[in-house]
């Protein structure tokens, strides 16, 4: 065999060439299932205690919405901001003629617009589109705190929590599987996530505890100023010092919002501490700024693309279940209240079903009609096994999240601390598991001897 036949190109390990493309095992990932159930144990508790916020949050503190529905107060937020929204509540009349909605209603609701945006505008091929898709996500948590501010503080502590457990161990199965290949089980990334839940917990929080004392150095530089006479000159004199403030707050707020999704995936890879979640993730943002753009707008496209497919899979699924169910289901009618049209097929007055034109919500709605007696609760029943599959859907879409979070952090790590790709964090067995483990033996030879 000759040297030109022997150094003949075989294969291109296109993981080595470009490493994008190992984000696109992100959907494997995320459909793996521990990841998915522990993603959907996140989504369950999130809505759960975001609904029960709602249910004990006082009506005066509710989010106002105009009287027809079709203005939101978010949407009056992003047009002028808090004051925007003050002079708009004030024009709408009466109180008692203005319509009211929980604010973890309005909050999700503006979140689902913001994703439905991305998707459409993946579809379109359109980048700013994607960006201004990407802008609004960071609209609801803005309004929240802005308008709501003690809701916020009290919702976001609990969202939190539930994702430094829930959140953690995601990551937690995402790197062993993009690093080794390994595949392990709810208990053991929950037993990884407990273990480190103060720092998955405070990691996302650093950012803020930087800009919190920043502020506070301004403020104090603010009572300087405050002094009549002399104050306002000693800040002139040392107004240098504000902008190296101002700096520091841009560039930790565009780190934070930029490098705000690897906090997580640093803890789960490396089993270090908030303090180097921080300083790593800044790190690699600042080192290699336009590969970080790069790796997050593939993964952007490549999730939006994943999210389309699952949700025409799912509606593709319940079209053709209700076509063949509705078939002899809808010889009968439903019991319906008083006033309501009687001439609806039972199937259909439970639950009307999603259409293949891609119109309307992919797990269909439940407004048609007004039901009574059995009908009422077979509703409620479907309602609930259909929003069962929504809230998978919400899982694949978190558990892709940080699947693809965590390979663009072991992308970013390779590129700037040079470190393998399969380099993972593994916890040291315990001193007494050490010392009562054999010896081992040679290969091919025999066990060596224990000396007391």
């Amino acid at each position: 065999m000759s040297e030109a036949t022997s150094n003949e190109l075989k294969r291109i390990d296109w993981s080595e060439c470009c490493g994008f493309t190992r984000l696109f095992r992100s959907f494997k990932m995320a459909i793996h299932w521990p990841a998915l159930c522990l993603a959907f144990f996140g989504v369950v508790l999130t809505y759960g205690s975001g609904r029960l916020l709602d249910a004990m949050w006082a009506n005066s503190c509710s989010p106002a919405v105009s009287t027809d529905g079709s203005i939101l107060e978010v949407e009056v937020f992003a047009g002028g901001g808090r004051q925007a929204v003050k002079e708009w509540t004030k024009g709408l009349g009466e109180p008692e003629k203005i319509n009211r909605s929980g604010v973890f209603e309005m909050f999700l609701k503006q979140m689902r617009t913001s994703v439905n945006h991305i998707l459409a505008a993946v579809v379109g091929l359109s980048l700013t589109g994607v960006i201004a898709g990407v802008s609004a996500l960071f609209l609801a948590p803005a309004w929240l705190f802005a308008m709501h501010f003690g809701y916020a503080v009290l919702f976001g502590i609990l969202v939190l929590a539930i994702w430094s457990l829930f959140g953690g161990a995601c990551c937690r199965v995402a790197a062993l599987r993009a690093t080794r290949d390994e595949r392990i089980g709810m208990g053991e990334a929950l037993t990884f996530a407990k273990g480190r839940f103060l720092n998955f917990f405070f990691a996302p929080l650093m950012p803020l505890m930087v800009i919190l004392g920043i502020g506070l150095f301004l403020f104090l530089g603010g009572l300087i100023g405050w002094i009549p006479w002399v104050g306002e000159v000693i800040v002139g004199l040392l107004f240098f010092l504000v902008l190296l403030a101002g700096f520091a707050l841009a560039f930790v707020i565009i780190g934070a919002a930029a490098g705000g999704s690897l906090t997580f995936p640093t803890v789960a890879v490396e089993g270090s501490d908030a303090f180097d979640a921080f300083s790593r993730t800044y790190s690699y943002i600042y080192a290699k700024p336009w590969r970080t753009a790069l790796y997050m707008l593939v993964a952007i496209g490549y999730g939006a693309i994943c999210l389309l497919f699952v949700k025409f899979f799912v509606r593709l699924m319940l079209w053709a279940a209700s076509l063949f169910l509705g078939f002899s289901m809808n010889w009968g009618t439903a019991a319906v209240e008083k006033g309501q049209p009687t001439d609806v097929s039972k199937l259909h007055a439970i639950w009307q079903a999603p259409t293949l034109s891609g119109e309307g919500s992919f797990w269909g709605s439940f407004d048609e009609v007004k039901l009574a007696n059995i009908s009422w609760f077979a509703q409620l029943l479907v309602r609930g096994w259909v929003y069962l599959l929504w809230a998978l859907v919400a899982a694949f879409a978190i558990s892709f999240f940080y699947s693809a979070s965590t390979v663009i952090y072991l992308l970013l790590r390779r590129e700037v601390d040079l470190t393998d790709v399969e380099d993972v964090y593994f916890e040291d067995l315990p001193a007494e598991e050490t010392a009562a483990a054999p010896p081992t033996a040679p290969e091919g030879g025999t066990s060596l001897p224990v000396i007391p």
